[in-house]
């Protein structure tokens, strides 16, 4: 490579190809992470109350709307709880020494990461015990590569005589 534009080429090459994936990456946590459209949490609450009482269709019509306004609050509430959040913590940040703020963004990294992994195993509990969602559907087993489906939960046994 003895020729400056091939260094070049290669470069940008390199370059769209880190951005391409890092958007591809970027795009699979948002859709992993990014709770549910409006329309299947209303679904699911609708579906979720029309089993437990047994509503008519008559109710069900009635009570979208009821059900659409409210999930939509819910969702808009919950953005404002997640801006809150990180303005407490630019706040908090701003505030802090150097060594502090890397410890205070250590800190919060590993919450982050604690939740995550939370929320993975409710998940695998979840199917591995044919458990309903909300909306009353078994969760779908899902592939996990190379991590082991937890074992499955066993009530813990009661003494003779209780």
């Amino acid at each position: 490579m003895n020729k400056p534009w091939k260094i070049w080429l290669v470069l940008v090459a390199i370059f769209v190809t880190g951005a391409v994936s890092g958007g591809l990456v970027a795009r699979h946590i948002a859709r992993k992470h990014a709770p549910p459209p409006p329309e299947i949490w209303v679904a699911r609450q609708i579906e979720h109350v029309a089993s437990e009482v047994r509503l008519t269709p008559e109710q069900t019509e009635r009570i979208k709307p009821i059900v659409r306004a409210n999930i939509e609050d819910l969702l808009r509430l919950r953005r404002q709880a997640f801006d809150v959040i990180d303005r407490m913590g630019k706040q908090i940040a701003a505030e802090l020494t150097p060594d502090q703020r890397t410890k205070y963004e250590q800190i919060l990294m590993e919450r982050r990461e604690a939740r995550r992994q939370a929320h993975e195993q409710r998940n695998a509990r979840r199917r591995a015990d044919g458990a309903p969602t909300p909306g009353g559907r078994p969760v779908p087993p899902q592939d996990d590569g190379d991590q082991p489906a937890p074992p499955p939960r066993v009530p813990p046994e009661t003494p003779p005589g209780n």
